[in-house]
């Protein structure tokens, strides 16, 4: 099994979403998929959730001009913007929209191309120890609630998973609140779900071709790695390289799971490989 996530740079738009099929089937079935929500729209959900007053109207816009550039039709359409509120008070809650949204299109897309998977909601598998939009994994009751997971997956038949990233959920007793994992949370998801899967490798599909000593865009003698240890990358990606989270580095690094950073635009690059 292997985890491939998928960042909203890359599914930035309808034409970037319809290079996914392909790319899916460039890989085994036995694969757990990651999605952030399209392009920039956690910070368009940032802005909404500021104000006084929750309107979401400008997010109808985004997703609408996506399912349309997808060929989604009328009845579609509005089935999944219906879709579109908080599934409780939190501002948690009002920036997973982004996450379940676009995951919601996703599939809805892989499924007209034939691609058969099962759709699991991440606030169902991560949990979280404390609430609010940069929250810890409680470890222990997330691989506490792994069995019902696979079993869930064993069920459906599919050896395709698609879930989200960035996104968790905080329960005790009967309350139950979702959570978020931070910005840039999802590349800490795809770990995290690396992790409790024991995979046998997970892939970060970015808009570069791989870590860079420096910022290739401002420096044209920037080195690019073909391959790292996981202390050379946490390094690399705690002192102001942005192109992996530091903190995705750990949970991979306790099993010995091989990062792979691939360019989405051309996956037959090599990328750099973090083991």
């Amino acid at each position: 099994m292997k985890v491939l996530k998928f960042g909203g740079g890359c599914l930035k738009d309808a034409e970037a979403i319809k290079k996914l099929p392909n790319i899916l089937k460039k890989y085994e079935n036995n694969i757990i998929v990651v999605i952030s929500a399209f392009g920039k729209l956690t910070n368009l959900l940032e802005d909404i959730s500021s104000k006084r007053t929750v309107d979401f109207s400008r997010l109808h816009v985004v997703f609408t001009n996506i399912m349309k550039g997808l060929s989604f039709d009328k009845k579609n359409i509005l089935k999944i913007l219906n879709l579109i509120k908080p599934l409780d008070n939190s501002n948690a809650a009002i920036l997973a929209i982004g996450e379940l949204i676009s995951s919601q299109i996703l599939s809805y897309y892989l499924h007209k191309h034939l691609i058969s998977h099962t759709l699991c909601n991440a606030t169902g598998i991560i949990k979280t120890s404390n609430k609010g939009i940069s929250a810890s994994v409680d470890w222990e009751e997330t691989n506490h609630r792994l069995e019902g997971i696979k079993d869930k997956i064993a069920k459906d038949n599919n050896s395709i998973v698609l879930t989200q990233g960035f996104i968790a959920s905080y329960s005790r007793g009967k309350e139950c609140e979702i959570s978020c994992l931070g910005r840039e949370g999802s590349d800490y998801s795809a770990a995290i779900l690396g992790n409790i899967f024991n995979v046998e490798e997970v892939v970060l599909f970015k808009d570069v071709d791989g870590i860079y000593s420096s910022d290739p865009k401002k420096n044209k003698q920037a080195k690019l790695f073909h391959t790292l240890s996981y202390n050379q990358a946490f390094d690399l990606c705690n002192n102001g390289n942005t192109v992996v989270h530091p903190k995705t580095i750990k949970p991979l690094k306790e099993k010995k799971i091989p990062l792979v950073i691939k360019n989405f635009n051309n996956i037959d690059l090599p990328g750099t490989v973090i083991s």
